[in-house]
C-alpha cells in the first residue's frame, strides 16, 4: 500500500478544479472551519483538534526544526493524488517555502508530512494519507500515534528508524 519511488502527477484540470472549490470554500465566511477535499472534490469534515492532539503537533514541529533546520509548519493543505489534504506537520527547506509562498493549497507535497492519529482516525484512513503523500513527492511520512508511537514510512514502505535521521522524542505527558 505504499509509495512507489516516482512522484504521481495529477492531471492539471483535475487540480484546478479541486483548487478552485478549495478557494470558494475558503472565501465562504459559512464554510466549515476545518476541511478536506478527497480528490474527487467531496468535502471531508475534520472536527477541532483536542487541546493534547495541538501540543503534539507543536512538540513535533519543534523536534522537526531542531533537527532540520526551518521550516516546520502545523496543518498546511498539501494537494495530493488523493485530494487537497491537510497533515497535521509539515516540514521543508527555506528554498522549498520560497518557491511556494503564495500557494494555498501547495502545489507539491512537501519533503516531511507527518500524521497525529486521532481516536476517530482509522489505520486505513492514516495509511491512505501517508501513500499519498509519499507518492507526491513527500521523502518521508512519519505517524504519531495516540500513545505517542513513531513509525516512519519511506517510498518504499515502512522503515525501522527514519531515512533522514529524524528521532521524535516526544514527552509522556502528552499521552
Amino acid at each position: 500500500m505504499l509509495a512507489d519511488s516516482v512522484a504521481v502527477r495529477v492531471d492539471p484540470a483535475r487540480r484546478e478544479e479541486l483548487v478552485r472549490r478549495w478557494t470558494v470554500l475558503g472565501n465562504d465566511a459559512d464554510s466549515p472551519d476545518r476541511y478536506e477535499l478527497n480528490e474527487f472534490g467531496e468535502l471531508i469534515l475534520s472536527p477541532a483538534p483536542t487541546t493534547t492532539h495541538q501540543r503534539v503537533e507543536r512538540a513535533v514541529a519543534r523536534l522537526l526544526e531542531a533537527q532540520l533546520g526551518p521550516e516546520a509548519v502545523t496543518e498546511v493543505a498539501v494537494h495530493t493524488e488523493r485530494g487537497i489534504r491537510v497533515p497535521d506537520v509539515v516540514w521543508m527547506t527555506p528554498e522549498r517555502w520560497a518557491r511556494c509562498k503564495d500557494q494555498t493549497p501547495l502545489e507539491n507535497v512537501p519533503d516531511v508530512c507527518v500524521e497525529v492519529v486521532s481516536p476517530g482516525n482509522t489505520r486505513e484512513e492514516i495509511l491512505m494519507k501517508v501513500n499519498a503523500y509519499l507518492r507526491g513527492g513527500a521523502r518521508e511520512a512519519i505517524v504519531v500515534g495516540l500513545r505517542g508511537e513513531i513509525e516512519f514510512f519511506g517510498p518504499k514502505g515502512k522503515l525501522e528508524a527514519s531515512a533522514l535521521g529524524i528521532r521524535l522524542e516526544l514527552p509522556g505527558e502528552l499521552f
